[in-house]
């Protein structure tokens, strides 16, 4: 069993819940980037957006959007974060979301690889064809 079903249905009694809703459940990352990051899961063993039906996907924007307002409120964070790793980068085999808050002098940053990426008219015609 993997261990975001077992938080998903409540037999992981050591996890931290925020908000539950019909098809998502979220709770406190055991790592942090900031104090009140939460993990938003669908209760369903997907570890792609890509599997996830559309409902579950607004449903876990809408629920994204309630965590940054109480973040607002809560923190008084001007920012927020918000991150997702799909498929083969999915680390635990299960869809999850990261929603934190951005406070002045945090300290976090995003880490790009070395080396020069092409950004050009021809990258968007790709992406564009892909796409339609």
């Amino acid at each position: 069993m993997c261990l975001f079903c077992d938080i998903a249905d409540h037999t992981f009694k050591d996890a931290y819940i925020v908000d539950e809703t019909e098809k998502t459940i979220t709770f406190l990352d055991i790592n942090p980037a900031n104090e009140g990051h939460v993990l938003i899961i669908p209760k369903m063993h997907v570890d792609s957006i890509l599997d996830l039906p559309d409902d579950y996907v607004l449903e876990i924007t809408a629920v994204s959007r309630k965590i940054v307002r109480a973040y607002k409120e809560v923190y008084c964070a001007p920012g927020y974060g918000v991150m997702q790793n799909g498929g083969a980068n999915c680390e635990f085999g299960h869809f999850h979301f990261h929603v934190f808050p951005r406070l002045p002098g945090d300290g976090y940053d995003w880490v790009y690889p070395e080396g020069e990426k092409e950004v050009s008219a021809e990258v968007a015609a790709k992406l564009s064809k892909a796409i339609s």
